[in-house]
């Protein structure tokens, strides 16, 4: 329909073009008066080369913008309705991400709520990593100028790093990660995540259904998609 339209615009600027140019040169034809020559030459007949021209270049635009629009709109479609998303690690942090995913009502719930999904079936793997809240954290947290160099601290963030190293061997370089965690973690965990392409590192909570949105829309083709 779109398209229709389109061609019917550019049909209707060209033939006005080609009108105003046809009456244009019968008229200079017959007529004596030298003014309404040099009118022609310097203003009637570059208008309508312009108007055709134009009324080409529009078409041309239309016709690129609607494929790259149809393919964009393709691909949000399939992304939202087709692709997998398989959640690893804490319990709570996976059942809080799937109410929100429910709230949002963009993803189709079995694409996400399907329990049978690994990792290398999914489009998407999230990681849920929960920080334990201790005594110890919860007094260092307070104090901005106090480093947390516990050993319990330190013990979360290898195990941690263990656990993003091991799932992202698993994935291949067109599946997106998602590690989201509450928790600090090691500059060389965050430097697995950054290094990996479609992957993010998400602390809070908002964030994450925006993110599994937009990995979903823009992760490229797999599996003969």
């Amino acid at each position: 329909m779109r398209n229709k339209r389109h061609i019917i615009t550019l049909g209707i600027i060209i033939a006005i073009a080609f009108i105003v140019v046809i009456l244009t040169f019968n008229f200079v034809n017959i007529s004596e008066d030298r003014r309404w020559v040099d009118l022609s030459q310097t203003f009637l007949y570059p208008l309508s080369c312009t108007l055709i021209g134009s009324g080409i270049v529009t078409y041309a635009g239309l016709e690129i913008s609607d494929k790259v629009l149809e393919n964009y709109n393709k691909r949000i479609g399939y992304g939202l309705s087709n692709r997998q998303i398989y959640f690893e690690g804490s319990a709570n942090k996976i059942s809080e991400t799937k109410e929100d995913l429910q709230v949002s009502n963009l993803i189709k719930s079995e694409n996400y709520m399907d329990s049978t999904t690994t990792a290398n079936d999914a489009d998407i793997a999230i990681l849920c990593i929960d920080k334990e809240q201790t005594k110890e954290s919860k007094q260092e947290s307070n104090n901005p100028n106090q480093k947390s160099d516990s050993k319990k601290m330190s013990k979360w963030q290898m195990e941690a790093h263990d656990q993003v190293t091991a799932l992202k061997a698993a994935l291949t370089p067109d599946q997106a990660l998602i590690v989201y965690t509450d928790g600090w973690l090691h500059d060389d965990t965050k430097a697995l995540i950054n290094n990996r392409p479609f992957s993010v590192l998400v602390n809070f909570k908002g964030r994450i259904v925006s993110d599994i949105h937009s990995l979903l829309t823009t992760l490229p083709p797999r599996n003969g998609e």
